[in-house]
């Protein structure tokens, strides 16, 4: 079958617009032209994280978790990353969905799971965080530990 009986791109645009290859044409190109602006923008907001953080290892792993990079060498979780900087999990998450929120302008479009919870699941948490029950139990905990001088984990 020859090559020319393929629809292009622009003509198939042209057809679901109702209108012609030039028209398409300029939209492919407008769209195009809109995409390389906004990851110019994009491209500017992470070198502008990287340049004001105090914490430059966590912020480049943060950003990495947050854009869902498989180019991780080998980091598999937010858990590995903190033991290897030798900071907290919640810091490196703390950074993870900061980069995210600031990156999206808090949309659910920039919403890489790959490496980080959903956002349903963060509010799903801070529900389960701040519930009777659970507010209930760790005041027991805190109780039975001072009660019984216990201050640390037994390794």
């Amino acid at each position: 079958m020859p090559d020319y009986d393929l629809d292009t791109p622009e003509d198939t645009l042209a057809d679901e617009l109702g209108t012609t290859p030039a028209v398409a044409r300029k939209v492919i190109a407008m769209l195009q032209a809109a995409e390389v602006r906004q990851q110019a923008l994009t491209l500017g907001k992470v070198v502008g994280l990287l340049l004001e953080t105090n914490n430059l290892p966590v912020m480049a792993n943060a950003i990495a978790f947050a854009a869902g990079l498989d180019q991780l060498n080998g980091k598999m979780s937010q858990a590995q990353v903190a033991r290897e900087l030798k900071v907290t999990r919640a810091l490196v998450s703390h950074y993870v969905v900061g980069v995210r929120d600031f990156l999206s302008g808090k949309s659910q479009t920039f919403d890489c799971t790959k490496f980080r919870k959903s956002n349903k699941s963060r509010q799903t948490f801070r529900e389960k965080a701040t519930d009777p029950f659970t507010a209930a139990k760790a005041a027991a905990i805190a109780r039975y530990k001072a009660s019984n001088h216990i201050t640390t984990k037994c390794k």
